[in-house]
């Protein structure tokens, strides 16, 4: 059954991924109502965004050679990233997310601002209309307007100049 799941989010995915890609890019945080925490499907994203401070979307594939190496980037320089709320999105099973978490972004398990969400259908890609992976968004919170995105390859060090 999970076999299937995976199909199908795959196939939606090579889908939709060349219709967004000639979208524009968000520029105001939209609403999001079914993404949900990794650990726990009754904690919505929408009610664990802050109101103030930055606030960092990383859509992410666990098994993305590119998401990978941004993971390890970041943990490498949490640091720089201040109070900013680090939000890790996928739409993976909790499997997946753990292996990934555990090779990639080990300093980051435990980090009180940083967090990994479930797109369980594709919400995420219909309202942030990501062109490639990892697709990075950084909002400020307050206003909910989009400060910047990163489509595809990426490193944290070109995040976090926005971060101020």
């Amino acid at each position: 059954m999970k076999q299937i799941m995976t199909v199908k989010r795959l196939f939606l995915l090579f889908l939709c991924v060349p219709l967004f890609s000639f979208a524009q890019s968000v520029k105001k945080l939209p609403a999001i109502g079914t993404i949900h925490s990794i650990d726990n499907s009754s904690k919505i994203l929408q009610q664990s965004l802050p109101a103030k401070g930055k606030i960092v979307f990383v859509f992410y594939d666990p098994g993305c050679g590119h998401c990978q190496e941004l993971g390890v980037s970041i943990s490498k320089e949490y640091a720089s990233f201040g109070a900013a709320q680090i939000f890790f999105i996928t739409m993976n099973e909790k499997t997946y997310v753990d292996t990934y978490i555990s090779k990639y972004a080990k300093g980051l398990k435990d980090k009180k601002n940083v967090s990994f969400w479930q797109d369980p259908g594709v919400e995420f890609m219909e309202k942030f209309m990501p062109s490639s992976y990892p697709a990075t968004y950084v909002f400020d919170a307050a206003s909910k307007n989009l400060i910047k995105d990163f489509q595809g390859e990426n490193d944290a060090k070109k995040i976090v100049p926005f971060l101020r």
